[in-house]
C-alpha cells in the first residue's frame, strides 16, 4: 500500500467541524429553517456493541481489485468518537429493529440512530434506512465507567433544507438527486494499476457518505441545491422520509 494519498476532507467530520476554514461570514449556517420538520433521536449503543473489531478492504469496498483484498483498512473507533454526532451528519436507523428486544424507554419518544459508519461492511447497507440529518450536536466525553454525563438526545431534520459536506469523491451540481452510502471516498493508487480504499486513520471515524443517486435508488435523501466539489459544503432539500 504505497503512495497512499490523504486528502483533507476525509478527516473532517461534517460541515460544522472546527478544523474547516470558517470565519464569521462563511461559517456553518443552516440554509433555512423555513418548512423544517424535526424529530428527536439518540445514538443506539447496541449497534456499537455489534461492530467487528476490524474491516478488510473487500468488505469496505466490494468493487476493489488487487492482491491486497484481505488487508485491514479500518479499525473500530472508541465509543465517544463513534457516538458523537455534529450538525450536518447523515444519520441512519436499522430496519425492523423491533425484531431484537431493546430495553429502551427513550425509544418510545425518540428514534435510535447511528451517525458513524465505521466498521460497517458495505453489504450491511440494505439493513439501514435514512433517518434524517443531524440538527443539534451531541458530543460524548471519554467514558469514565461511571455513566453518561451529558444529554444523549439530539434533533434530526427530516424535512426542509439542510447544509451538508460533500464527503464523496465526486462533485455535485444543482438538481442532482443525492443518496446516502456507507463508503464513497477517494482511495489510493499503488502505481501498478490497482486502486482501492484509503487506509483510514483511527482518530477520524468514517461518516455516512453521499453520492449522486441512480433513478431507481431507494436511498435518496434529497435534491442538491448548490454546486460543491469534494470537501465543500452544499445545500440540500430533504426528501420526506
Amino acid at each position: 500500500m504505497s503512495s497512499i494519498a490523504y486528502t483533507q476532507f476525509q478527516s473532517l467530520q461534517g460541515p460544522t467541524d472546527s478544523r474547516l476554514e470558517h470565519t464569521t461570514l462563511d461559517g456553518y449556517q443552516p440554509v433555512s429553517r423555513i418548512g423544517e420538520v424535526v424529530i428527536n433521536a439518540f445514538v443506539d449503543a447496541h449497534e456499537f456493541a455489534s461492530l467487528p473489531p476490524q474491516l478488510k478492504r473487500n468488505e469496505l469496498d466490494p468493487t476493489a481489485q488487487g492482491a491486497d483484498l484481505g488487508d485491514v483498512v479500518e479499525t473500530k473507533p472508541h465509543f465517544h468518537e463513534w457516538a458523537s454526532v455534529l450538525p450536518g451528519n447523515i444519520c441512519l436507523s436499522r430496519k425492523a429493529r423491533n425484531a431484537t428486544f431493546r430495553n429502551y424507554v427513550a425509544a418510545e419518544t425518540a428514534t435510535p440512530v447511528i451517525g458513524c459508519a465505521s466498521c460497517i461492511p458495505a453489504d450491511e447497507a440494505k439493513q439501514f434506512y435514512f433517518a434524517g440529518i443531524c440538527r443539534s450536536k451531541t458530543v460524548r466525553p471519554i467514558d469514565d465507567g461511571v455513566g453518561p454525563s451529558v444529554d444523549e438526545f439530539f434533533t434530526l431534520a427530516i424535512g426542509g433544507m439542510a447544509t451538508l459536506q460533500n464527503n464523496s469523491k465526486e462533485s455535485v451540481f444543482p438538481g442532482d438527486m443525492i443518496e446516502w452510502c456507507l463508503y464513497n471516498e477517494k482511495g489510493y493508487d499503488d502505481n501498478n494499476g490497482n486502486s482501492g480504499p484509503l487506509m483510514r486513520t483511527k482518530q477520524f471515524p468514517r461518516r455516512v457518505s453521499i453520492k449522486i443517486a441512480s433513478p431507481t435508488s431507494e436511498r435518496i435523501i434529497g435534491r442538491c441545491l448548490s454546486f460543491a466539489k469534494s470537501g465543500d459544503t452544499f445545500d440540500l432539500l430533504i426528501r420526506a422520509v
